[in-house]
């Protein structure tokens, strides 16, 4: 059920965040330690490297080869220095019906819209509630939906409920913006009488500000037969610190929250190690708060 990686502070070269650390975001394509599926139908990520022209648009790749073994990534994990990361591997179903392409790889990330958005879970009759929801999708961006995905339509929604999706947006005016999203979709669910658990965990970022949520529609509500992932609280965890890099064995950030410079938020620890790393509570918000050159983690409840 896919796998998330947000990075937000100093730049660290993209290698070390996604190659490095021994249970790395690209490790977990196979070898996952709170998912027990594989995750190969696709990776997608934005870079914002402070370094290159116009750092304020993200270098975007997105493919539908096993990251792996995608040689062209590795190549460019070795010379981008990013300052912020949204990062994300796709798992889906093992079935023929699933439908595997760039346009469906997260994150999604709208012309002139500086937010983008990757997602971990499923909305269980998306299908039939989709129609639903396209009323509540500003027209410029419902012509930018592309692919097949609940995430893609999730992502139409937030962004269409900011007052100003083409500019840099608070911390809170993202958090409300989902809300709005996850409102629209609690209430289409009902018309629907769709009452199957749905994760939702979602991470924003537009290279300035990061939020993620952990949140699941109807948790315990599952189908018999179906795959690990809809049939748990999909995991969300959280590091905060400073001089990221390898310590004592360890890729990690090091110092307190008082010297924290940089934040890190992945559907699970980057290391075997979790002793630097905090679980974000279910039916939760983190947002990350700047001040000055400090970056402050701040969990919020999430209720809808």
């Amino acid at each position: 059920m896919c796998r998330i990686l947000g990075y937000l502070g100093t730049p660290v070269l993209l290698e070390d965040l996604l190659y490095a650390p021994d249970s790395s975001l690209l490790n977990q394509t196979i070898g996952a330690q709170m998912l027990q599926m594989l995750n190969l139908a696709g990776f997608g990520m934005a870079a914002w490297d402070p370094a290159s022209h116009d750092p304020h648009l993200p270098f975007r790749y997105r493919t539908t080869q096993v990251a792996l073994f995608d040689r062209n990534l590795k190549a460019l994990a070795g010379k981008l220095r990013p300052g912020a990361l949204l990062a994300h591997i796709r798992g889906v179903p093992y079935n023929s019906t699933v439908q595997i392409n760039e346009q469906n790889c997260h994150p999604f990330r709208f012309e002139g819209v500086p937010l983008a958005m990757a997602h971990n879970g499923d909305l269980a009759g998306f299908r039939e509630m989709r129609f639903d929801l396209a009323p509540h999708v500003r027209p410029e961006f419902a012509r930018q939906i592309q692919g097949s995905t609940d995430s893609e339509w999730i992502y139409a929604l937030a962004v269409s409920a900011l007052d100003d999706p083409a500019g840099v947006n608070e911390p809170d005016a993202i958090l409300a913006a989902i809300r709005r999203a996850l409102s629209i979709l609690r209430d289409a669910r009902a018309r629907h009488g769709i009452t199957r658990s749905s994760s939702t965990n979602l991470m924003f970022c537009d290279g300035v500000n990061l939020v993620a949520v952990r949140f699941t529609f109807d948790f315990g509500r599952f189908d018999a037969g179906k795959l690990q992932g809809t049939t748990e609280y999909l995991s969300m965890w959280y590091t905060f610190g400073r001089d990221y890099g390898l310590h004592d064995g360890e890729w990690k950030l090091t110092g307190g929250a008082a010297s924290a410079d940089s934040v890190m938020v992945a559907s699970e620890p980057l290391t075997r190690d979790f002793a630097t790393w905090i679980e974000v509570p279910e039916y939760s918000a983190l947002i990350v708060r700047h001040e000055g050159a400090r970056r402050r983690a701040e969990i919020h409840a999430l209720e809808v």
